[in-house]
């Protein structure tokens, strides 16, 4: 059991180091979107000092990330892997639908040569922003596995980032693509979906 906590700790801490930044750099990028667009692609720059801050602090805090544990049984365990599991699920859905590109975020600093489009096929049409909660209940899903409070935090942080987040986001959504985008957004919920799809999403839907 020790051993396997371990391995959870480990898996935690390597998708915290990958993902944790995320919000940040959207937070950086479509706050000052006009400003970023006239660097194009060097904009994603930006990254490489967020990425090595988070990877410094998380490298120095780990101790008390896993300090202590809160209580844990087979019902959390099976909640945090359902979560994870659902996290990489959809993030494999949006990879597919979006690719690399678009997930880099090219299309936000260089519409000019990647102009992206308002996106109407698979979970989008459930949800607006599906990649968005893949990391609220993924982080959620490693705060449940591993009892760690640290992970917990980190799991309400990211949550919090991404309130913050998504309206910035759809603000330079509407702007970018106006009515269509409205009109999608009008339909398709922001991150909890509906239980029925309404009409004018069944022939696809979100962005």
């Amino acid at each position: 059991m020790h051993s396997l906590s371990r391995v959870l700790d480990a898996l935690a801490f390597v998708y915290a180091l990958l993902f944790f930044p995320a919000p940040f750099f959207w937070i950086v990028i479509h706050s000052f979107i006009d400003f970023w667009r006239r660097f194009g692609n060097r904009a994603l720059w930006v990254a490489l000092p967020l990425w090595t801050a988070n990877a410094a602090a998380l490298g120095l805090l780990a101790h008390r990330v896993y300090a202590g544990r809160l209580p844990r049984n087979a019902l959390t365990v099976a909640i945090g892997a359902a979560l994870v599991v659902a996290g990489l699920g959809i993030g494999h859905h949006v990879h597919r639908v979006f690719g690399l590109r678009r997930l880099g975020g090219l299309p936000e600093v260089n519409p000019a040569r990647y102009p992206g489009g308002v996106v109407r096929s698979g979970l989008f049409a459930r949800l607006r922003h599906p990649r968005y909660v893949e990391y609220m209940i993924s982080f959620a899903g490693w705060a449940l596995l591993t009892g760690a409070p640290g992970n917990y935090v980190l799991a309400m942080a990211t949550v919090l980032m991404y309130l913050i987040v998504a309206p910035l986001e759809e603000r330079e959504l509407r702007r970018h693509y106006g009515e269509e985008y409205g009109a999608y957004a009008r339909a398709v919920p922001r991150f909890i979906p509906r239980l029925w799809r309404p009409a004018e999403t069944r022939s696809g839907g979100a962005a």
